[in-house]
């Protein structure tokens, strides 16, 4: 047998309608003179109180529907609100990746470690003010505290990475290719010997040391920005299961 669930205003409804009955059986009775003609009284007098009572519940529960549906709007609408910023969370990482396979790319035009550090031009073909904002998603995310560590180091690391770009775009520019220029040792096909023996030491190392750094931080930062992409996007499936995130990274 199925349970009665409590309404008040069908309550409110069937309580009005009984009373109305009431008032009308015990008008008949009292001109007929069956009760007491005072009895009349009491009863529209109880009539108009249930009325007024289912009234007044009925008001209650219309308006009470009304601000669980405005609550379910809101909520509704602040969930929308934090889904769209881990999604720019998710599409930053996509960016910085992006950035990273575009410096890959610059150095697979070249076959080894001296033609990067010798032949190299400097280029900029990427966007490097792409950030995830760690503070912005840490107030959705909350039950991921070690994945918001892990994202901020990684944050780091792609800055590093673009700065030992910019280092070694800097070396090229302003000291290795001056002075390579001045030794006659461009546009020509040269042994790293002469190399090592016509340029200045500290400039000589710093073409290698900057090529080395900026081959290590673009490998060490794509694997981890990967790494954290899949990460955060499994976070933001566990924490909001019915709406869609970005897809899987593919490179």
């Amino acid at each position: 047998m199925k349970k009665y669930r409590y309404d008040p205003v069908v309550t409110g409804l069937f309580t009005g309608i009984g009373f109305v009955v009431l008032w009308y059986f015990s008008s008949l009775a009292i001109e007929n003179e069956v009760i007491p003609k005072y009895f009349e009284y009491i009863i529209r007098f109880f009539t108009v109180l249930v009325a007024s009572l289912s009234g007044a519940l009925a008001a209650f529960w219309f308006n009470g529907r009304i601000e669980e549906k405005k609550n379910e709007r809101d909520e509704k609408r602040k969930t929308e609100e934090r889904v769209a910023i881990l999604n720019r969370a998710l599409l930053n990482v996509v960016l910085q990746l992006n950035a990273i396979g575009n410096i890959q790319k610059l150095l697979s035009r070249f076959k080894n470690i001296h033609e990067h550090a010798f032949k190299m031009p400097a280029e900029k073909n990427f966007n490097e003010k792409i950030f995830v904002n760690i503070d912005e998603i840490s107030l959705i995310i909350t039950d991921f505290p070690q994945l918001l560590l892990e994202l901020s180091v990684e944050q780091d690391a792609f800055i590093q990475t673009v700065e030992s770009l910019k280092v070694r775009h800097e070396h090229f520019l302003k000291e290795l290719q001056p002075k390579m220029n001045e030794l006659g040792l461009l546009d020509r096909e040269c042994t790293i010997g002469e190399y090592e023996h016509l340029l200045p030491y500290h400039i000589f190392k710093g073409a290698y040391d900057s090529a080395n750094n900026l081959i290590s931080n673009v490998t060490s930062s794509k694997i981890g920005l990967e790494d954290k992409f899949e990460k955060l996007r499994e976070a933001c499936k566990k924490r909001y299961p019915n709406y869609e995130f970005m897809p899987v990274y593919k490179t």
